[in-house]
């Protein structure tokens, strides 16, 4: 046996940064995450046929892109797809941020924008919620630093996870005409656009200063398939492409797009009826608890400040009955917090049952 010796390769040093290992839930419901959860969907998926060959060949990646691009409606050209959209952002900062080296970014965000660009030494230019009213984003901050900064990438997630704020039309169209005129490139992450008001290519269409970053993981409910998509211009795409991710993707994950792609109105049914879920169960904590405190939210989850009670405490009433909910206090300006998925209502009215056993009674 050779003998171990120190390695003399001259390493690159790993930044420092926060464990992002997730808790393994083996029984109960994850409302943690952002996930989908809807019978209707989960028996969609099960009736998508993919075939062994799926699993057992590998898959031609333009075919596969050119198909699902035409059933998104998208120019071939102007979409690029990725295993997941942590990959997207981990591409946009390193193949495009790091030519100006900025990140301008409302705080708090998706944690895979924070740890992207520290991990190609993108300097950050946080524009803060409030501490004491985290729903009062101040847009002048940030479009004061937008028109004082140079070129620089500023990405916006909306709805914005993790509060759940959005950004209406009338806010995303100043943003947008701020970042041309400063000679920015705006990126708006629509993780969960399918839960809130706005359609952001419907408002600000294809410029060439706009990159979009969509997920397929929650509005789509495909989170265990782990793909996603940016529609940028084709020059950005094609400086995305470079790294040629998309053939990572699967043959198995194509079939599972395509195969909810063609049952979109069917979507966008399920995703209506977690809007009103959403609605249901803000309403009925409003109504058991009127001192608790809720931030609007477009998104499939809500934040709900437990005003004189323990959210560590809320957290391990809501296990003790199978669901997951996640205590936000360690999350920059989400002190006092608790995050709570929203699934179909048949699944929430369990939930409330279980967070309010005695004081809750279901009524259609």
């Amino acid at each position: 046996m050779a003998d171990i010796t120190s390695i003399n390769y001259p390493l690159p040093l790993a930044p420092e940064r926060p464990s992002r290992t997730r808790e393994f839930l083996e029984h109960g419901t994850n409302l943690r995450s952002g996930e989908l959860h809807h019978t209707a969907l989960t028996k969609m998926i099960q009736d998508i046929d993919i075939p062994p060959q799926r699993h057992q060949f590998y898959p031609y990646p333009q075919i596969e892109h050119n198909r699902a691009a035409k059933m998104l409606g998208i120019d071939s050209s102007c979409i690029y797809f990725t295993p997941g959209s942590d990959i997207a952002i981990g591409l946009i900062l390193r193949l495009i941020a790091r030519t100006t080296g900025r990140l301008i970014i409302p705080i708090p965000n998706y944690f895979g924008w924070i740890d992207h660009a520290n991990l190609n030494q993108i300097n950050i230019l946080p524009i803060y919620f409030n501490d004491q009213c985290t729903e009062n984003f101040c847009l002048k901050t940030l479009l004061d630093t937008i028109q004082t900064t140079p070129p620089s990438i500023v990405a916006i997630s909306n709805p914005n996870s993790p509060t759940g704020i959005e950004f209406d039309d009338e806010t995303i169209l100043a943003i947008s005409n701020s970042c041309i005129r400063q000679g920015h490139l705006l990126v708006i992450d629509e993780c969960f656009m399918a839960f809130g008001n706005i359609d952001h290519l419907a408002v600000l269409g294809q410029p060439e200063h706009i990159i979009y970053v969509r997920s397929f993981s929650k509005g789509y409910g495909l989170a265990g398939a782990r793909i996603a998509a940016v529609i940028a211009s084709p020059t950005i795409i094609d400086i995305l492409s470079q790294e040629r991710t998309e053939a990572a993707i699967s043959g198995s994950a194509w079939a599972v797009l395509q195969g909810i792609l063609v049952k979109e109105y069917q979507i966008k049914q399920i995703c209506q009826s977690i809007i009103q879920a959403r609605e249901y169960v803000i309403g009925t904590i409003m109504k058991l608890r009127p001192n608790w405190q809720i931030l609007p939210s477009g998104a499939n989850f809500i934040n709900v400040k437990i005003c004189g009670d323990s959210p560590a405490q809320l957290v391990k009433t809501a296990a003790l009955g199978g669901f997951y909910i996640r205590d936000m206090s360690s999350q920059e300006r989400m002190d006092g917090y608790i995050r709570i998925g929203i699934g179909e209502l048949a699944l929430m009215v369990k939930f409330l049952k279980q967070l309010f056993p005695s004081e809750y009674k279901y009524s259609e």
